[in-house]
Order: structure tokens, then sequence, then C-alpha cells
């Protein structure tokens, strides 16, 4: 081989590429996730020592910044965390033009966060190239709610909540998510009983196959002074915890507003 083929090809010029075709865009946790690779070889004949796939989400962290002003600030950065990877094939020989595909087929795991606001779910496909760089392919996924997350929130908009905001945080280890970070729905009161005492309601949830973990912050309103000294102290807000399965899903709506009436 041409002693200048093999150098540009170890930078990725005339490399092999990559290409993932998903049978789908829309998928739910818990669901199979199928579709095709394809390998194109480039210029000149390469080992693939395998195929990985992962899946991937962003999520925003502060960080604090030296400034010359203040002595120090926080930004807000994206991070990106892996969800779930895995390896589709074993190493293998792919000579110049040739094509060679590969079926993949996995479950989209139950922690995957919902497509909403910034967030973003995406499935990275890679070639692993000794000495070379690795060719990467990127397929964005819309990512709908877990069917336990859907009935709290919808069993939330029955009592007259809505969603006012949908953000992915760094994720204290206390609470066992298993990811670097969790998704957090911000609601609050728009019409009912609730909207005179209620200021907003903060839900994270941990799935699993068939049951769901809710962590539930519950913000009181201010009222007089004693409300406004609660407020600058704290104290006004409540964590909830509780777990519910499918089998609770008919007292979903009634056990939701009987937790934050109790606590507002």
């Amino acid at each position: 081989m041409p002693f200048f083929k093999r150098m540009i090809s170890k930078i990725g010029v005339g490399s092999a590429t990559v290409e993932t075709r998903l049978f789908n865009d829309l998928f739910m946790p818990g669901e199979s996730v199928r579709g095709e690779i394809t390998v194109q070889g480039g210029s000149v004949e390469q080992n693939i020592e395998s195929i990985y796939v992962k899946i991937k989400s962003s999520y925003e962290d502060e960080v604090e910044i030296e400034d010359d002003d203040s002595g120090q600030d926080e930004i807000n950065i994206i991070r990106n965390a892996t969800i779930i990877d895995f390896q589709v094939s074993e190493s293998f020989v792919i000579t110049p033009g040739q094509i060679i595909k590969f079926d993949v087929d996995f479950t989209l795991p139950s922690c995957t966060p919902v497509t909403i606001g910034r967030t973003r779910t995406w499935v990275e496909t890679a070639l692993d190239i000794k000495l070379s760089f690795d060719p990467v392919d990127r397929d964005y996924i819309d990512v709908q709610p877990h069917p336990l997350v859907d009935a709290v929130l919808g069993s939330a908009m029955d009592i007259g909540l809505e969603i006012h905001e949908v953000t992915c945080e760094p994720a204290p280890r206390s609470m066992g998510m298993g990811l670097p970070f969790l998704q957090e729905f911000a609601l609050r009161p728009v019409e009912g009983h609730l909207k005179r005492r209620l200021e907003e309601v903060e839900l994270v949830f941990k799935p699993s196959d068939n049951t769901l973990e809710v962590f539930m912050e519950i913000d009181r309103k201010s009222r007089g002074l004693a409300g406004r000294f609660a407020k600058m102290v704290g104290t006004d807000e409540t964590m909830v915890r509780f777990s519910i399965g499918y089998d609770d899903l008919d007292s979903l709506t009634l056990r939701l507003n009987d937790l934050i009436e109790q606590h507002c």
C-alpha cells in the first residue's frame, strides 16, 4: 500500500465511513430500537477493531470561572452523558469501496430523558480503527415519556397544573439516579383549587420497567409576613417521595392531589 495513502487514512482522509439508519425516530423508554449500520470502505484497506453504539443525552451544568472583576463567576455549559453503550461487531477487515451491513436491535433504557425543551438525545455509532481517527455517525431521536411518567403528568394536568419548564441538570449522588444528570419538570397551577395556595411543583422521575419513583418538591405560595419569612429561609418547600405502579393508575389523580394539599 502506498505510504501516502496509509498516512492520510490515519487522519481520516479516505477512511471507512459509518452510517446508521433507524427504522423509526420516535421512541418510548423500554421500547426496542432497531436499525441498520452500513460501513463503507474508503480508499485503503483497513482493519476495523469494532463498531460501538452509544445512547447519549445533553444536560446543563454550572461551572465556576475566574473573573477579573468579581474574582469568581458562574457560567452554564452543556455536557454530554452516555446512557448506555455496547459493541455491535468483532474485528473485521474492509477493502476499498466495500459495503458491509450490520443489524442493530436494543432496548431504550427506562432512564432516557424526554425530548423536550433543550434536552437532546441521540444514537452515536462509531468505528474503532486503531491509530486512526474514529468515524462517527450521530442520529437524533425523539423520546416520548415513559408510560408511568406520562400518567403522573396527566394527573397533574387534571388537578390544574401545567408544565412551566423542563431542564436536565446534574444529579445528586444521594438520589441514586444511575446517571450524572436528572430531568426536572417544573409545573405551576393555572386553574383550580390549588392556584391560590401553590407556587410550583417540581417533579423528578426514576422509572424502572414496572414501577416509577417520584421525587416531588412542593413550593407553597407566600402569604403574609410569616409566609415571606418562610420563603426567605427556605422552609416553604417540602420534598415528598413516593412510588407508583400500573395498578395505581386509577387512583393516581386523587393521590397526587392529596399529597400536594397536605403540604401547601
